[in-house]
């Protein structure tokens, strides 16, 4: 899949990029390279950084008037929720994407979502591909299912009534779950692989939290079960991904050990 710089134009809706992030320079990296492989071309990246790493260096191939890096000291009272509220109100585009620093995305990943928005108001996955940086699991990678569909796939339209909960966690499916009134649209799980959702150790949920999405439905909770008993849990549902979910899974091993991330 291709990770190399795609152009960038003034041709559809201007979508901003939101990226809360602080002393994370290595992981933004790989964030950033998938931000400037994307092939929807108008785009910016609007980074709320609370950390004291220079992240200069990983931003120098992005034209200065397609990113905004909003610097500003930490302060231990100020939650998550209020951090992505800040980036929010930074950002100039008609639509929002949310755009994790520890997540990888698929070059179609805001040319697919603006396709599947429509005219409603937002648009998210029903699935994402999960990864848990071990060495148990480096080669097993699987399909993640959400309740309600998963939050940070979110893209949406500017709306300043609507804003994150002053949370530190969970902030992002009470405002997913707070577009649901005006109308949204659904990826399907088929396109899971437009974002991996990666576990590394520093996440804001612990190892617990991916764990328990490998089985969340009753169905997939027997099955796993029953496969962990007969020692068959290589052949369990979730981990059987498409050509396409395993080509972009391919593409993230490659990109994150080009970057020294394991």
């Amino acid at each position: 899949m291709n990770t190399s710089p795609m152009p960038f134009a003034e041709e559809g809706p201007r979508i901003s990029c939101l990226m809360v992030t602080a002393n994370r320079r290595t992981l933004a990296e790989r964030s950033v390279d998938c931000f400037l492989a994307q092939d929807y071309p108008n785009r910016e990246l609007v980074i709320v950084d609370d950390g004291e790493e220079d992240y200069a260096p990983i931003l120098r191939d992005i034209p200065a008037d397609r990113v905004l890096h909003h610097r500003l000291p930490k302060n231990p009272a100020t939650t998550l929720g209020e951090l992505r509220n800040l980036s929010l109100d930074l950002a100039r585009g008609d639509l929002m994407a949310h755009w994790d620093d520890d997540d990888w995305f698929a070059p179609r990943r805001l040319s697919r979502s603006v396709e599947t928005l429509g005219d409603k108001a937002a648009v998210w996955g029903e699935a994402t591909l999960m990864h848990l940086d071990d060495p148990a699991w480096l080669d097993r990678p699987y399909l993640s299912w959400f309740q309600g569909g998963a939050p940070s796939t979110i893209v949406h339209r500017r709306r300043d009534d609507i804003r994150y909960p002053k949370e530190r966690k969970g902030e992002d499916s009470t405002f997913r779950d707070a577009w649901l009134r005006l109308g949204t649209a659904l990826i399907p799980k088929a396109e899971a692989h437009l974002l991996i959702r990666c576990f590394h150790g520093h996440n804001t949920w612990d190892r617990g939290h991916f764990e328990r999405r490998l089985a969340l439905r009753p169905m997939q909770i027997v099955e796993w079960q029953l496969r962990r008993v007969t020692g068959t849990t290589a052949r369990y549902s979730a981990f059987r991904l498409t050509p396409d979910q395993r080509a972009a899974f391919d593409a993230y091993v490659a990109q994150s050990r080009a970057l020294g991330l394991f």
